[in-house]
């Protein structure tokens, strides 16, 4: 957990830097200085623009995080409810709700993204918009698997005497017991979405020139990676770090909560 928390406190610190600094303006295009080998003026080399790779990289830790981080919110926020309201209700409203997610779930990302760019065009905004809906089914089937067995526990059993309604209970008593669970699995989606749109951009379809992205850099880098092959590499391990780094923490936060539920 510890390093997963370092790697991920460590991507945040760069994203935040990089909102008003980065070595040189990684936009900036000078093809003079193409593919460049990592030298003290461009620690990680220039592309096939000229355009500074560690400037780049940094100003594209906060578009992949920002990315990710809105859709697990959409995601949150739109799933949590859903799967409050069919744990509490149950019958006809619970088999809609499920079913629904059924059908997201028959939808990646990817597909998402391409339905989505074919109405609105590619850009960060379909990124988001892809990954956050193939995040509520999975918030959604969490937060009823996990309200379920609440809902059958003493506290609320007493709390339903008490003759207090089903919302009431859901959002005083059954949320907060399921504020681990979802912590942990926000963690988790935060990964997939730094991967997912790593991928959308890979393919053109997340955020596009001259915002910087991992994805695209990757594309960008692989007709050249006999020229310059640290251009595709250092993208790439970025992405394996980050991902890494939030699958640890949450893997880390996961077996603590569930060590405070068993010694509980």
């Amino acid at each position: 957990m510890i390093i997963g928390a370092f790697i991920t406190v460590t991507l945040v610190l760069i994203a935040l830097l990089a909102l008003v600094w980065t070595p040189l303006d990684p936009g900036a295009i000078d093809i003079a200085h193409k593919l460049l080998s990592p030298s003290a003026v461009h620690w990680f080399g220039t592309d096939q623009l000229g355009r500074d790779v560690l400037s780049m990289l940094m100003a594209g830790t906060h578009n992949s995080l920002g990315v990710a981080c809105v859709a697990v919110l959409i995601g949150a926020g739109c799933g949590v409810p859903l799967g409050l309201w069919a744990a509490a209700r149950g019958g006809w409203p619970e088999e809609i709700i499920m079913r629904g997610n059924d059908l997201l779930f028959a939808f990646p990302s990817l597909l998402l993204a391409i339905l989505i760019t074919a109405v609105w065009g590619p850009g960060a905004l379909t990124a988001i918009i892809a990954i956050g809906i193939f995040n509520v089914p999975v918030f959604a089937r969490v937060t009823r698997g996990g309200a379920l067995g609440l809902w059958q526990r003493d506290f609320t059993m007493a709390a339903r005497i008490a003759g207090k309604g089903r919302f009431a209970i859901s959002v005083e008593h059954v949320l907060p017991n399921l504020s681990s669970i979802l912590l942990v699995q926000a963690t988790i989606q935060l990964s997939l979405g730094v991967l997912a749109e790593a991928g959308l951009s890979y393919v053109g379809l997340g955020a596009q020139p001259p915002e910087p992205s991992w994805g695209r850099m990757l594309n960008e880098a692989q007709t050249l990676t006999a020229l310059s092959p640290t251009l595709a590499l250092f993208p790439g391990l970025v992405i394996v770090f980050a991902v890494l780094g939030l699958n640890l923490l949450g893997d880390g936060l996961r077996d603590r909560f569930d060590r405070k539920l068993r010694s509980g």
